[in-house]
Formats: C-alpha cells, sequence, structure tokens
C-alpha cells in the first residue's frame, strides 16, 4: 500500500509541480463541474440539518432558519414513532447476510477464474460476468416468485440472497483481476509444501487479496445497508420492515406535517454507513487504486 501512496504523491508532484499554481481553462471547467457534482451528493446529507432541532410550528414559519434552540427532542420521538431500533436490526441482519454471502463467493469464483485458466472457466467467467449487465429492474416478478416458491417472502434471506446474486459478478471481475496480477510461484511452493488446493487460496492467495476484500466488505454493507427496492417488493411483513422501508412508511403517513421528525430518523438511518465510510475510506482508496493499478 505504501508503494501505490508514493506513485499517487509522485504523479500529482510531476502533473501540478511545475505549474506553480496556473490552471487552464479546461481545468477549471473540470473543476467546476466536479465541485457541482460533489455539492450534490453532499448537500442531500446535510439537508436534515436543516429541520431537525426544529419543533414543528418552526418548520412551518420558516424551514430555512436556524432553531432557536438545540433540541434533541425530535430524535428521541422518531425513535419511538418509527421503531427505529428494531429496523436497525433487521438492516443489519441484512447487511451482514449480504456480505458473508458475497464477499466469500466472489472471492473463490475470482481465484478460480484468475488461476485455473482453460477454455471452460474463460466460458463461464463471461457467463457470470453477463450478470452484471442485468438490472434488477427487469428480474423483479421472477425474482418474486422464485422467492415465493421457496418460501423466502418475509424473511431476511429473501432480500439479501438476491442482493448477493447481482453483487458476486462485479466483485468477481474486482478479485479475478488481484489474484492474475499476483505470481503463480507462490501457489506452486504452497502446494510443494503439501498444501492442497483449498489451502493455497485460504493460507496464501486470499490474504494478499486484502484491499479487494476490504474494499468489497465495506461497499457491499453499505450497499445493502441503503436498499429500498428489494425490501419493499420482498417484505411484507412490517415487523420485518429494514430502516428505509419504516422511513418511507412514516412518511407516507404523516407527509410534511412531521418534517423535523422525518429528518431525525434520515439522520439516524444515514449516520451507521458515514461512520463506515469515515472510518475505511482509505481502504476504499487504496482498494480502488491498487486494483486500478494491478488491473
Amino acid at each position: 500500500m505504501r508503494n501505490i501512496d508514493l506513485i499517487a504523491e509522485e504523479s500529482a508532484i510531476r502533473h501540478f509541480g511545475g505549474r506553480r499554481g496556473r490552471l487552464t481553462v479546461s481545468e477549471l471547467l473540470i473543476m467546476v463541474v466536479l465541485i457541482i457534482l460533489a455539492l450534490a451528493v453532499v448537500l442531500p446529507l446535510l439537508l436534515p440539518w436543516f429541520f431537525v432541532f426544529k419543533t414543528r410550528l418552526e418548520f412551518s414559519y420558516n424551514p430555512w432558519s436556524l432553531p432557536k434552540q438545540i433540541s434533541w427532542t425530535n430524535f428521541r420521538e422518531a425513535w419511538i414513532a418509527i421503531q427505529i431500533g428494531q429496523g436497525l436490526l433487521n438492516t443489519l441482519k441484512v447487511c451482514v447476510g449480504a456480505v458473508l454471502c458475497t464477499v466469500p463467493s466472489a472471492a473463490m469464483a475470482g481465484y478460480i477464474f484468475a488461476k485455473y485458466r482453460s477454455r471452460w472457466t474463460e466460458v463461464a467467467f463471461y457467463v457470470v460476468l453477463m450478470g452484471y449487465f442485468v438490472p434488477v429492474h427487469m428480474v423483479l416478478i421472477p425474482l418474486y416468485q422464485l422467492n415465493t416458491k421457496f418460501g423466502l417472502v418475509d424473511s431476511m434471506a429473501g432480500v439479501f440472497l438476491p442482493m448477493t446474486a447481482f453483487g458476486i459478478p462485479f466483485w468477481t471481475i474486482i478479485y479475478r483481476s488481484f489474484f492474475r496480477s499476483l505470481p503463480d510461484d507462490l501457489a506452486e511452493a504452497a502446494k510443494i509444501d503439501g498444501a492442497g488446493h483449498f489451502d493455497v487460496f485460504l493460507r496464501v492467495m486470499f490474504p494478499l487479496a486484502k484491499p479487494a476484500t476490504v474494499l468489497a466488505v465495506l461497499l457491499v454493507f453499505i450497499g445493502a445497508w441503503s436498499d429500498y427496492l428489494l425490501s419493499l417488493i420482498m417484505i411484507n411483513n412490517q415487523r420485518l420492515f429494514t430502516m428505509q422501508l419504516r422511513i418511507a412508511q412514516f412518511m407516507n403517513a404523516y407527509g410534511v406535517d412531521h418534517m423535523p421528525r422525518y429528518a431525525a430518523a434520515a439522520v439516524i438511518a444515514a449516520a451507521p454507513t458515514l461512520i463506515l465510510y469515515i472510518v475505511g475510506h482509505r481502504w476504499i482508496l487504496r482498494g480502488t487504486l491498487a486494483g486500478a493499478l494491478k488491473g
């Protein structure tokens, strides 16, 4: 990882070092576009904070003014009204199930496609790759029918198993690029020492793909936490509602009359993924950069 950081730093120095801060028109336009895109991502995260500390009367009078005093009442009321505790638990189950089913499966598939290359594995790889281009909206009806047939409707497995099916193709590509960059001598040395195929993967190759694994765990968890569509289709029992469904149900029931309470619920729902990204953003950048250099 240190080498990757040094490469990125040296590239930036070479690119900007001799320019003394002067920007061309094209670079300035690119910077403006990037700032606009960044604001489009950041502003929705900041928007609930304009309302979350206000009373309903303050919000009705002037939604965009500063609150007269900081009050945490909306957080407490939102936790009780939306039953956020149960929603967090249900969402956590979906996220853990998605990570446990997606990451090991994609890692093993990527290892096989990278190190056991033949005509049949290449065909199998492109068959798996086809799943990456299938949008979830196209298969919602047959997916619901399949879950009904296997009794997975109104269950956490009925949500995270489809997530796994849609996530494995992409992460298989990522792992395949990582494992292809690793020298075959490592596996051969382990086999000489008596290691079997699974031991070579588990004890030698898989630990070396730590950047890809951390990246996969973080992004699969964040994606599962933010899911709304699959949960909406597969879950009818309100006791099993995830955070996104509970907040949407509250908004549909009360509209904007309880916007401060809704904003508090949105902040609570977004907090785990924001904290996870803040803690793991370095790994996300390292895994992405390493995958780009190795791929």
